[in-house]
């Protein structure tokens, strides 16, 4: 229940139904009809995604992006939930829908075995009508059996939330630059070997198995990237 909350909390906040606190945790359990338990398990995770400051004995205040930019990917919610995209969601235009075994580089880049078969899937995603993104994502079909053609033109992770339960547990991203093929230059309407800012991801369950890899070549004008952490003793 709590993960459902938390993801209305983000989504209010990225549509910027509050712009700088938080309600109270006795008025959000009014709000929602929960125990408050379930309302410190939410706003923790609202917390992790890097939505919000703790200040003690004052509340809960909303981490306000940079004013130097229009659009802000948070890495630390995961650019893949696109109703998590702020000003989305995003719509999908699906450019590529198979299933193929991995070659090398594939192995290598998603940590899947050579031949492993999986779901390819390639869109190109917009925001506002503009193009946000190419997007190349593979599903190691031992973990994922099944993608329908509507859940690729709309939210692939939803799907596998709804069909198989399948929700990630940790995740590795890699932010670089990366000169663009011939075809994807012709998709994106960019230069062949133009350098663009893309993210390798990787997302795995609470059991360690892959269920999803992707690069995304970022074509959004004024993008921004922007991540979360805690200061940790060691």
């Amino acid at each position: 229940m709590y993960h459902e909350v938390a993801e209305e909390l983000i989504q209010d906040i990225l549509a910027n139904k509050y712009t700088d606190k938080l309600p109270t945790e006795k008025e959000l359990v009014e709000q929602y009809q929960v125990s408050r338990n379930t309302i410190r398990k939410a706003l923790d995770v609202v917390f992790a995604h890097g939505m919000l400051r703790r200040v003690r004995g004052s509340g809960y205040y909303i981490i306000k992006k940079p004013l130097q930019s229009q659009t802000v990917l948070n890495l630390s919610i995961g650019f893949d939930k696109n109703s998590m995209v702020s000003g989305g969601p995003l719509r999908s235009k699906v450019v590529l829908f198979d299933v193929i075994e991995a070659d090398d580089e594939l192995a290598r880049r998603g940590n899947v075995h050579v031949g492993e078969k999986m779901y390819q899937v390639v869109r190109l995603r917009y925001l506002k009508d503009k193009l946000y993104s190419l997007e190349e994502s593979y599903f190691p079909r031992a973990v994922v059996p099944f993608l329908s053609q509507e859940s690729v033109e709309h939210s692939i992770f939803s799907f596998l939330k709804e069909a198989y339960q399948i929700t990630g547990n940790t995740s590795e991203n890699y932010v670089h630059m990366q000169a663009l093929t011939a075809r994807q230059a012709e998709l994106m309407e960019r230069r062949k070997d133009e350098q663009i800012m893309c993210l390798d991801g990787i997302n795995y369950l609470a059991s360690g198995k892959v269920f999803n890899f992707s690069r995304t070549y970022f074509a959004y004008p004024d993008l921004a990237l922007y991540y979360h952490t805690q200061s940790l003793d060691i």
